[in-house]
């Protein structure tokens, strides 16, 4: 079984996430397109495995539609830990239970609309505490407040600023809105994999080449 780890504002909260991704999900939908259209080719990298382009990866209405489905799902208000999408998955956001702040469960929407989750996440404390509800509602935030709108535009600057041309998103990560956290659009060249370091309103902080 493969593991994920992932870690948000570790100084602060003292929070190291370990995704236990089963190789069968506790629920999935169809295999849908579920209207959230097609990647645009000029902006996302192809999917490695010849599939659709993720529409998540520059669409921001598509990401907006899919956490509404996700929410459905997972119950309302939607507070997630971290949210992300590549070329491969899709859409993959771990979501605070609503009604039990301390379980934390892993969604992924794929690039052909599938939604697949709940699926448990693992958290451990680096301090080697308790993990409580506290711990988590620290960490967790609305990902309605990310600049969605602006993900296509964020993603031509940031190919805009690589140099090269040929650029394209092949994936992005937030596991937080404070600036401290992480925030960064990743592509991929001919010649690079240049990296845009990125806030919550999707402004360019800075480039890495």
């Amino acid at each position: 079984m493969p593991v994920l780890l992932r870690h948000k504002a570790a100084v602060t909260f003292g929070l190291l996430l370990a995704s236990l991704l089963a190789a069968c999900s506790d629920g999935s939908s169809g295999s849908s397109s579920g209207g959230y259209g097609q990647g645009d080719p000029k902006l996302a990298a192809p999917n490695p495995g010849g599939g659709t382009i993720d529409p998540f990866l520059t669409d921001g209405q598509a990401v907006m539609k899919a956490l509404n489905a996700i929410a459905e799902k997972s119950g309302r208000p939607l507070k997630v830990t971290t949210i992300g999408a590549d070329g491969v998955n899709g859409l993959m956001v771990d979501v605070q239970e609503p009604k039990n702040h301390v379980n934390v469960d892993h969604y992924v929407v794929a690039p052909d609309g599938t939604i697949t989750g709940p699926t448990p996440v693992k958290m451990m404390s680096m301090d080697n505490g308790p993990v409580t509800a506290a711990k988590i509602d620290a960490q967790a935030f609305d990902p309605n407040a990310i600049a969605f709108a602006k993900l296509a535009a964020t993603a031509r600057a940031a190919i805009a600023k690589s140099g090269d041309a040929d650029a394209r998103v092949t994936q992005w990560e937030i596991n937080g809105l404070d600036k401290d956290d992480r925030h960064f659009m990743y592509l991929e060249s001919a010649r690079s994999r240049p990296a845009a370091n990125i806030d919550a309103q999707l402004n360019i902080i800075g480039m890495s080449y």
